[in-house]
């Protein structure tokens, strides 16, 4: 019996491996529905904790979440045994269609302080099928380091990856392999790269998006890039 209690211990005490987690981006349609996302825990330790979808904004040097009641969890606490699944169901407030992609983070807090915690793009999409991000890169004037400033005009975000500069005589150089990040709908973000000899004059930036097209990101029109906001 005390080999058996010991062993128990020693179980219990192992710390939980990383959950499994499908899909790892999350999409609900524009006009209602839900979403579902899956959790494994292939152990050795229990997860246990509590879920929370938070609204994602985006300022030009900063990501901002803030409570919000329009998408919810259910279930919002978990207890995940070792060899466990579970299934999250994501369900909006709101049935009624958005003009402009909607952005979230579902957030995975354990409860323990060995635990991971997690945090999961969702984007409530544009009542369009066929929307895309619209880019406009450009190097920002007067600073010291070199800064790609990025506007996304469209209505729904992108997903960049591999960020590239072209040069005037077509050579490639990669500036930020694998991913570089998101860039929500109607919002601005800026880049540091490294030192260019020519300071980026005379090319073009360019980046793979989340379907796996490789697009050019062109100059901003002047009347956009003097009617931008700054921030939120």
């Amino acid at each position: 019996m005390r080999i058996l209690l010991s062993l128990l211990a020693l179980l219990l005490a192992l710390p939980a491996a990383a959950l499994d987690l499908v899909p790892t981006t999350l999409q609900l349609p524009a006009e209602g529905g839900h979403g579902e996302l899956w959790l494994y825990n292939p152990g050795p330790g229990r997860w246990q904790g509590e879920v929370r979808i938070l609204a994602w904004e985006q300022q030009v040097d900063a990501e901002k979440l803030r409570p919000s009641d329009q998408i919810l969890a259910s279930p919002s606490r978990l207890d995940l045994p070792p060899g466990t699944r579970q299934r999250i169901w994501l369900l909006p407030r709101e049935t009624s269609p958005v003009a402009v992609e909607q952005a979230y983070r579902v957030i995975l807090s354990p409860s323990g302080p060995d635990l991971p915690r997690y945090s999961l793009p969702l984007f409530r999409g544009h009542a369009t099928p066929l929307a895309r991000p619209d880019l406009h890169a450009g190097i920002e004037p007067g600073t010291s380091q070199p800064l790609l400033r990025l506007r996304n005009a469209g209505s729904v975000h992108a997903r960049l990856h591999d960020l590239a500069f072209v040069a005037g005589d077509g050579r490639r150089t990669l500036l930020l392999p694998g991913l570089a990040g998101y860039l929500l709908a109607g919002r601005e973000r800026r880049w540091a790269l490294p030192v260019h000899a020519d300071g980026y004059a005379g090319g073009h930036f360019q980046a793979r998006l989340q379907d796996g097209r490789v697009v050019d990101l062109t100059a901003p029109d002047p009347a956009i890039a003097a009617s931008a906001p700054s921030g939120l």
